[in-house]
């Protein structure tokens, strides 16, 4: 079985991930400023024993600090367990987190699938008791479960712990996600451990304080079981940024509970959301919303009856307008037409609300409303497929040393009239792509350029992408010397020691102290793309810096903006990566 997990941003334009259940509270700022700290500390190697995180978490959740075990996020710590304990035999409710499995099958042990069922909303029941036989090594519960977000019932959870107890059974309780669902004082067994030897309690802090990034989860289990994990986690396998960033988090106060209360009312505001659609929405209680399309509600069968009818991609739909959600059709026991959402900012609800209505009234099938539905991964082929035959059909014939950079900017903008105006010095393309080759940095006039960019292929020549214009000694010398922020991070590239590529898709006057540092002989930028956008000197600018030697790539007229300047790059990037 192959799993694609949420978060994917990486392969897909994204504009909103509704497919990652972190805290829509967002990050502590003293975790941020943790993390700033440990910066300075990053010379030297973290504490190989992470006694400071661990006196924090065991003062902040009430636990002994013998009975903690901290790794790099939970799948280090899974995988820890199952090479600690060699299970023969684990047992797996499904659907549930891949991760489980994935270390199940790394033990070298065999796997047993328990299907919970569809018309008990996929919960745990009493059933399950029954196979909980002494031949059962290990037992993997998610409590909530992921993906759909239920709780295990306290009395029967109990019932499978004396159960799994008196049969020699471990049993490994992810509670990932107990704590913003607000039900780890009355549904958790980390203050019962003293009764059950036998259970191993999993949390993490990557979704509780929004840091995935950082990489930090930690065991609650009986010290001697704790001990044998250990050794099958390598030497400081905490880095300085987790175990600041996590000391820092567990001392926050009032933060877990201000946060489960804000997602109890933003599930509820996406609960009927979905709902108003028709869709069915299974009982849970994370920060998650588990739905399907292939069953409702009795009392609403009059809604939505067309889109019931049809096989509506909605991932697909949804990726199209820039929003990401779980398509949870690969969990296990599950097929098409099962999806989970995080619980996100009223903000950014709203807007998956919006986007929502408007691709299930259009994409209904193809052709209908004129609309023909393409694959995500096809959007971009198609479009310069459109572009192409356009171009021919206006009979316009672009160079070919420069066509796949005019055609990515008529791509951005949806203008064909750059096919007119943007003008390449000699040479161009073939000098911009050296000097990346050769680690040159990229500077922008604007923080929508810089994050347009895609840096990977700049990274792996050595270069980096710089914008100065939001920093505040900028501002400060600019209204000092009563000149632009602009001019002023012009000034500051100039002192990179490096070759450098600017980057203008906003600000002429960028383009102006270029200019007069060219003339002047003070300095000498090693390449330049200059498509600001505007009415005031724009025009003026670009005119300025065709009458250099220094290479360029220029749109002539008033048009242009961050948008194009950074297509331009992406093209020159794009192309690097191909050849």
């Amino acid at each position: 079985m192959t799993m694609i997990h949420g978060g994917d941003i990486y392969r897909n334009q994204v504009q909103l991930d509704f497919s990652v259940n972190t805290n829509p509270l967002g990050m502590p700022v003293s975790v941020k400023k943790a993390l700033q700290e440990a910066v300075e500390k990053s010379g030297n190697y973290p504490d190989i024993r992470s006694e400071g995180l661990a006196k924090a978490v065991a003062a902040w959740g009430g636990f002994r600090e013998e009975m903690l075990v901290f790794g790099n996020g939970a799948s280090e710590l899974l995988l820890a367990i199952v090479h600690a304990e060699r299970p023969e035999k684990i047992l797996i409710p499904v659907p549930s987190f891949y991760g489980y499995e994935k270390a199940a099958k790394a033990s070298g042990g065999e796997v047993i699938y328990w299907n919970l069922r569809k018309e008990d909303s996929y919960c745990l029941t009493k059933d399950f008791l029954e196979v909980l036989r002494e031949d059962i090594s290990m037992v993997f519960l998610a409590n909530p479960n992921n993906p759909v977000g239920n709780l295990i019932e306290p009395r029967l959870l109990e019932t499978v712990a004396k159960t799994c107890r008196d049969k020699g059974i471990i049993l490994v309780l992810d509670e990932c996600f107990i704590e913003l669902a607000g039900k780890e004082k009355t549904h958790s067994l980390a203050g019962k451990l003293e009764d059950y030897p036998n259970v191993i309690i999993l949390r993490a802090f990557t979704k509780l304080f929004a840091m995935p990034g950082v990489r930090l989860g930690y065991l609650i289990c009986e010290k001697k079981l704790g001990e044998r994990i250990k050794k099958h986690l390598p030497e400081w396998n905490l880095s300085v940024f987790a175990q600041e960033a996590g000391a820092a988090a567990a001392a926050e106060r009032g933060f877990v509970e201000q946060s489960s209360a804000y997602i109890e009312t933003e599930r509820q505001y996406l609960t009927e959301i979905l709902e108003k659609q028709g869709f069915f929405v299974y009982p849970g209680e994370a920060d998650f919303l588990f739905f399907s399309t292939c069953g409702k509600n009795e009392s609403k069968k009059e809604k939505n009856t067309d889109f019931w009818k049809q096989d509506i991609p909605l991932y697909d739909l949804l990726l199209e307008r820039g929003i990401l959600i779980r398509d949870c059709g690969n969990f296990r026991s599950l097929q098409k037409g099962y999806y989970r959402i995080a619980v996100k900012s009223r903000e950014e609800n709203k807007t998956f609300a919006k986007i929502l209505q408007e691709v299930l009234k259009t994409g209904k099938k193809d052709g209908e409303n004129g609309l023909e539905y393409v694959k995500p991964g096809e959007i971009e082929g198609r479009s310069f497929e459109i572009i192409s035959r356009e171009l021919e059909e206006r009979k316009i014939k672009l160079p070919e040393e420069t066509a796949f950079i005019v055609k990515r900017v008529i791509h951005t903008s949806a203008d064909f009239s750059y096919a007119g105006t943007m003008t390449f010095s000699e040479g161009a393309v073939a000098v911009a792509k050296e000097l990346i080759r050769q680690g040159a940095d990229l500077v922008t006039d604007t923080n929508m350029a810089l994050s347009g960019i895609n840096k990977k292929v700049l990274e792996a020549y050595g270069g980096c992408a710089h914008c100065y214009m939001a920093e505040e000694s900028v501002a400060e010398e600019a209204k000092m010397r009563q000149t632009t922020r602009a001019a002023v991070s012009m000034e500051r590239a100039a002192a990179l020691k490096k070759p450098v590529i600017f980057v203008v898709g906003n600000a002429p006057t960028a383009l102006v102290k270029l200019y007069e540092m060219i003339e002047s002989g003070s300095y000498m930028p090693a390449f330049i793309i200059g498509v600001p956008v505007g009415f005031v000197n724009v025009e003026a600018a670009k005119e300025m810096i065709l009458k250099t030697s220094v290479p360029y790539i220029i749109n002539r007229g008033r048009k242009g903006g961050s948008n194009v300047a950074a297509a331009i790059c992406n093209a020159i990037l794009y192309s690097l990566r191909e050849t």
